[in-house]
């Protein structure tokens, strides 16, 4: 007859059962936008490993900056989506099947310009500071060059390979931080750390100062 198990054992055999049948807790819609965030945080700072982030090397153009600007301004049409929804759940940006940034930039324009137009996120170990949302002061019809600039590139690969450049890819990421990190505010949740990315000024979403005016 075979000797019982150990004690220890029989606890860690139920234990590990207890964990495979334990239903993982399930994660926001702030913190599935975040993770992947620093993902695309993680891509920027392979690239640093080879590419100075200054000014001197705006120009630069390659494959890895170029799936970095794809990945960052898929990321950000999707984001916006979540960020309309937190903020003006009856817009057309929301009830649209497939919005675009004019609808967007209505909600930005209509909720929270100021927030948006004067935000302004730091490149950490660098002396890169960039508005990507500044251009939205001079009103609707102004181009956000970096989103022109990724739709040539997802469109017109070959024509406008060399567009994709470091520049676009920086002001593309800083702005999905922003929107990112606007979400988390307006859904009064907290994000995570980052690596390099950083806000420099930014001026709180409304949701967030009421929260803090009523306690």
């Amino acid at each position: 007859m075979a000797s019982p198990p150990h004690r220890s054992c029989r606890f860690q055999s139920l234990f590990q059962q207890r964990k495979q049948n334990k239903p993982c807790t399930k994660k926001s819609l702030v913190q599935m936008h975040w993770d992947y965030f620093l993902l695309l945080e993680k891509d920027l700072i392979t690239i640093a490993e080879t590419i100075e982030l200054c000014k001197d090397n705006n120009n630069a153009y390659g494959p890895h900056i170029t799936q970095l600007i794809l990945s960052t301004g898929s990321e950000l049409d999707v984001a916006l989506k979540s960020f309309a929804t937190a903020v003006s759940p009856n817009s057309e940006a929301v009830s649209k099947r497939q919005a675009n940034m004019g609808d967007y930039r209505k909600v930005i324009d209509e909720k929270t310009l100021k927030q948006f137009s004067t935000a302004q996120v730091k490149i950490l170990r660098s002396e890169i500071r960039l508005a990507p949302w500044s251009y939205l002061k001079d009103g609707a019809e102004n181009t956000l060059p970096w989103w022109k600039a990724y739709n040539e590139i997802k469109h017109h690969r070959a024509e406008c390979y060399s567009k994709g450049t470091l520049e676009v890819a920086l002001n593309l990421i800083a702005a999905l931080f922003i929107v990112d990190a606007y979400i988390a505010e307006a859904s009064l949740e907290t994000t995570g750390f980052t690596q390099i990315i950083d806000w420099d000024h930014h001026v709180h979403m409304p949701q967030l100062d009421r929260y803090y005016a009523a306690e």
